[in-house]
């Protein structure tokens, strides 16, 4: 394994609940140069300085089928992907009730596409 600063990981999430967890740092999932994937999973009731789930440093996520409710993050995105990495796939996904960095994005911020 590479150290984490150099990132390396590739982590499949199938069925996945997190839930009431209050004021995080980096969020459920913090991705580094890995590959994450995301299916059948639930984001409820979550406060976190980051987003929920992130991707930075040319990391690769991919979502489909999952739940993200009343989240609350310092920052916008409840899922962020940043400008070197890549959302892989978005499909069939669910969010209500969340809350960006000050109301600017409540769902996936893409850095690099600036939606």
């Amino acid at each position: 394994l590479l150290p984490f600063e150099e990132g390396s990981m590739s982590v499949d999430f199938l069925g996945c609940s997190f839930s009431d967890h209050l004021n995080l740092i980096l969020g459920a999932i913090f991705n580094v140069g890995g590959i994450s994937v995301i299916v059948d999973s639930v984001f409820q009731d979550i406060s976190s300085e980051a987003s929920v789930v992130s991707s930075i440093n040319n990391g690769t996520i991919s979502l489909s089928t999952s739940c993200f409710v009343g989240i609350s993050v310092d920052i916008p995105g409840t899922v962020f992907v940043d400008d070197s990495s890549t959302l892989n796939f978005n499909l069939d996904n669910f969010g209500s009730g969340n809350e960006g960095g000050n109301g600017t994005c409540n769902s996936i911020f893409d850095e690099g596409s600036g939606l």
